[in-house]
């Protein structure tokens, strides 16, 4: 593994990814989670998506683009052609749903990681087939557009039936994360009285900014948003962020004591920000983190990524509410490090590791959302300060 990692690094640092990729298929240099990831996403089956990320030799867009493309409208027609009928019944709308959902999860693996114009197109592609999917279900989520801090952040809301007050979960996502990676999974939240609000990382996709510890004033504007908003409890906002946003998820109770819970799964806190943490980093990833945090080199990057340390801010003795910490013991993107030091650091925290698996605990995925969500829901009306 050492091995392999002192490789990949070497292919980033000399531009000789793609080139090796011709031989050595892309899926070599893709993070272990890639293939878990998209295919909980769009409930694919693991092994076919495998198959297929072995089958790409080129990470150029053109060669990338164009091959998940051609997945993804295969599933959009054949999901247009039940919807095209006048006669659908409530199993061919589910069908057409999920069909379009794995279409959607296609051009979203073809917009990874949003950094030429074919990969933004796709993003957007994505997007206007989770509204086609949105339509179809019965419990709709709500697009939010907000304007903060020179920023245009567009969200996703949905509240219960009904005109009272209900707790919310604010959640956020990682690098090359998308709006509807979380909302898909929504679902899950329907019957649970609970309301959701999902935005994408600052710095990514459709951002205009970099992101940095300014950042800060997106998140508070959203908490803003949301604590004023007349179907929301107040005193129940909870904060979700996975990967990178997860960093996001232990820094915002932090500094903004208006949140009452916080899950914070896979994030990159400290330890990831070294040298060291960069080890065996693919050159596609270190691209998109280069655009997400603005530098124009990896020299660059160290320096911006270390500024946002939890050690060098602080910010670990700051955070009161409860926080649940979520990873794989055995986290090969960021490593699992610092998912121990911020549960150890943080008194109300509990720590969840899932035995043999990797960042974001993927491979458990199902049995964590479920934990998380009991977790939430156990805690509702109870951490009011």
């Amino acid at each position: 593994m050492i091995l392999k990692d002192i490789f990949i690094s070497a292919c980033a640092l000399t531009g000789q990814t793609e080139r090796a990729a011709h031989k050595l298929g892309v899926a070599f240099f893709l993070p272990a989670l890639f293939r878990l990831r998209y295919a909980n996403m769009g409930g694919l089956d693991p092994d076919v998506f495998a198959g297929q990320m072995r089958e790409l030799k080129s990470f150029e867009e053109g060669t990338w683009c164009g091959y998940w493309n051609d997945i993804a409208e295969k599933y959009e027609k054949e999901a247009d052609a039940l919807l095209e009928r006048g006669d659908r019944s409530a199993d061919e709308l589910e069908q057409a749903r999920d069909l379009l959902v794995k279409a959607l999860t296609y051009c979203t693996v073809s917009a990874f990681p949003g950094t030429t114009p074919l990969r933004m197109e796709m993003y957007w592609k994505a997007r206007t087939l989770f509204e086609r999917v949105n339509s179809i279900e019965e419990a709709q989520v709500e697009k939010v557009t907000l304007e903060i801090a020179g920023e245009t952040v567009e969200g996703y809301e949905y509240f219960p039936p009904g005109k009272g007050r209900v707790p919310i979960a604010v959640m956020t996502n990682g690098l090359e994360g998308t709006v509807q990676e979380f909302c898909i999974p929504l679902r899950q939240y329907v019957d649970t009285g609970m309301g959701t609000f999902v935005m994408e990382m600052p710095g990514s996709y459709a951002y205009k900014k970099p992101m940095s510890g300014a950042s800060e004033e997106i998140y508070r504007g959203v908490l803003d948003y949301v604590a004023a908003h007349p179907r929301v409890d107040p005193d129940n906002i909870a904060f979700l962020g996975f990967s990178f946003g997860g960093y996001w998820a232990a820094r915002m109770p932090a500094v903004d004591k208006r949140i009452s819970r916080a899950v914070v799964s896979g994030a990159p806190l400290d330890k990831a920000f070294s040298a060291r943490g960069s080890l065996g980093m693919p050159e596609i990833i270190t691209s998109v983190i280069m655009k997400v945090m603005g530098a124009k080199s990896p020299p660059e990057l160290l320096p911006k990524l270390q500024e946002l340390s939890f050690s060098r801010n602080d910010l670990y003795r700051k955070i009161e509410c409860p926080m649940l910490v979520i990873n794989g013991d055995n986290d090969t993107l960021v490593g699992t490090e610092d998912s121990i030091i911020l549960a150890s650091k943080v008194p109300s925290a509990i720590l969840k590791l899932y035995a043999d698996d990797d960042h974001c605990a993927m491979g458990h995925y199902d049995l964590w959302q479920d934990f998380m969500l009991n977790w939430l829901l156990e805690g509702i009306g109870r951490d009011k300060r």
